[in-house]
């Protein structure tokens, strides 16, 4: 899942730097100035994307919830569509970080993620995480 997700950010960022080639493209017909920040900030937002639908995705497969599948085809959609809102770009990129920490979270929690654990990381409590108190095999 990772190797997809890091594709695309290696497709995205060579496609951006296409763009950027050649004499004040950005901007040139009424384009917005912010096009290569804009871009940038879609990028970080799909990556990891990519990596929590994957997750929701094949779970759902195996255990033949198959609305689940269905809702992960169609935020994907979603998302890819948001990009024909440009250039009003904050049409897109909420909408798209909206949905991205929703799938996050639904990923979180189907991958056995659970909000005690959550809490005992962050606060550094968990005794089976912290690599101090690991002991030899």
């Amino acid at each position: 899942l990772a190797y997809t997700a890091t594709l695309y950010g290696i497709f995205s960022l060579v496609n951006i730097l296409t763009d950027s080639l050649g004499l004040g493209s950005a901007g040139i017909y009424g384009d917005s100035p912010q096009y290569f920040l804009s871009s940038a900030f879609m990028t970080l937002a799909i990556v990891p994307l990519h990596v929590f639908w994957g997750i929701v995705f094949f779970d759902a497969c195996e255990k033949k919830k198959w609305w689940a599948p269905a809702l992960v085809i169609l935020s994907h959609l979603l998302v890819s569509g948001l990009t024909f809102l440009n250039p009003q770009y904050d049409g897109s990129l909420v909408p798209s970080y909206i949905i991205m920490m929703l799938m996050g979270t639904w990923a979180f929690f189907t991958a056995g993620g659970s909000l005690r654990n959550l809490k005992l990381c962050l606060m550094c409590r968990d005794k089976d995480f912290l690599l101090a108190n690991q002991h030899p095999r």
